[in-house]
């Protein structure tokens, strides 16, 4: 009984590895025209990823839109201390552009001073940070918050968290 049961597995196995193989060469079959134009894409991929971005910028990430509407300083909690002095607190904005269902998180944004060090979020207010999901066609709304040393701009960083590949969207804050 226990041979015909690896029989069996190693004919299904052997099945799926002919498919697979079969696939393989489908793929590679393309023509050169085809070529170029994945290599244009990803060309243009790479130009979006290296941009950095302002406040009032769009930026779209797997169908949702992003904008960081507004920066400011604001006063820390009073019962929760800003450790680096300053509290930042970003305006954003989603739309939910695809045809599926999209999240997005505070935790999805690292803030950076000039020196390149992370800074980290501030969780004092009773307003929380942006956090939720976004529905086909629906908007969302929020704040993030950071707590940072007083400089003329800071460098946020967006990486969501179900991303298709390893998007890194940067963006260029300045506190009005």
């Amino acid at each position: 009984m226990k041979k015909k049961m690896l029989a069996i597995l190693g004919v299904g196995l052997l099945s799926v590895g002919v498919v697979a193989c079969s696939t393989d060469v489908e793929d590679t079959s393309e023509n050169t025209s085809s070529d170029t134009k994945q290599e244009e894409k990803a060309d243009k991929k790479v130009e979006a990823k290296d941009k950095v971005y302002k406040i009032g910028d769009t930026v779209k990430v797997d169908g949702l839109n992003i904008t960081l509407t507004k920066a400011e300083f604001t006063s820390p909690n009073e019962y929760t201390k800003a450790e680096k002095g300053k509290v930042l607190t970003v305006d954003i904005a989603t739309e939910n552009t695809g045809d599926t269902q999209a999240f997005i998180d505070n935790t999805d944004f690292n803030a950076y001073d000039k020196d390149g060090n992370q800074l980290e979020q501030y969780f004092g207010y009773d307003d929380m940070a942006i956090s939720g999901d976004v529905n086909k066609g629906k908007k969302l709304s929020g704040k993030l918050y950071f707590d940072v040393p007083e400089q003329d701009s800071y460098e946020i960083i967006y990486t969501p968290t179900f991303s298709m590949d390893s998007t890194e969207i940067k963006f260029e804050v300045t506190p009005q």
